[in-house]
């Protein structure tokens, strides 16, 4: 009955085992670290996907958009558009953190006032969702003492084209992104559970070719 419960509310694995565990039950679902031991296959599909996706750049998150794997067309971008080297490491740990903070993609999003509210209202809604997660609480927190953030806005007709579309410049380099975000199908492990592996496609002839030659040798 507990795990018809967990299903029915579509709760996540690792909050189905803590329902299990409240009513006295063994946890059902295996829930290990990503580096231990016995996520080795785990490890090995993401890094499959990842590889899979160059030369795009694509990065692997958990439930609260804390960065677990990136490939290196991932590195490539992040390293084009935001001063990696000298930002906090803690800003770039974690993927709506590094999108948002000044010390991360921030100053070279050009169209920052119509990404940043819709990625807030996304962060709202999985809070909301997940009220008793402490990772989202932690990130929600991180995120109100970065300043001067606009207030969340659920997507709207006001952008322009079918999906929303990243639009980056840095001195005389520029790109237009979207993302697509996928996840482990049917997964049976609560850190399986967790993933989401975003991945930045180009949005236009310009941006594919500026990929393209990143990933060429010099």
């Amino acid at each position: 009955m507990v795990l018809l419960l967990g299903a029915t509310l579509d709760l996540p694995l690792r909050d189905r085992n803590g329902l299990l565990e409240a009513a006295g039950f063994v946890a059902a679902f295996r829930d290990v670290p990503l580096e231990a031991p016995e996520a080795a296959s785990l490890r090995r599909a993401i890094d499959l996907v990842l590889d899979g996706i160059e030369p795009n750049g694509a990065i692997a998150c958990d439930r609260a958009w804390n960065i677990v794997r990136m490939n290196s067309g991932a590195s490539r971008l992040f390293a084009l558009f935001a001063d990696v080297t000298n930002a906090p490491p803690t800003v770039m740990q974690n993927a709506l953190v590094a999108t948002l903070h000044p010390a991360g993609l921030r100053s070279a999003i050009v169209n920052f006032e119509v990404v940043a509210p819709l990625l807030l209202d996304r962060v709202r809604r999985e809070a909301a969702r997940f009220a008793d997660d402490p990772e989202l609480g932690r990130l929600r927190d991180e995120l109100a003492r970065i300043p001067d953030l606009p207030l969340p806005r659920p997507t709207s007709r006001t952008a322009e084209g079918p999906f929303l579309t990243v639009h980056l410049r840095r001195g005389d380099v520029e790109a237009r992104l979207f993302t697509t975000i996928a996840t482990i199908g049917t997964p049976i492990d609560a850190t399986a559970d967790d993933l989401r592996i975003e991945t930045y496609f180009p949005a236009d002839e310009h941006t594919e070719k500026l990929v393209a030659s990143l990933a060429s040798p010099a």
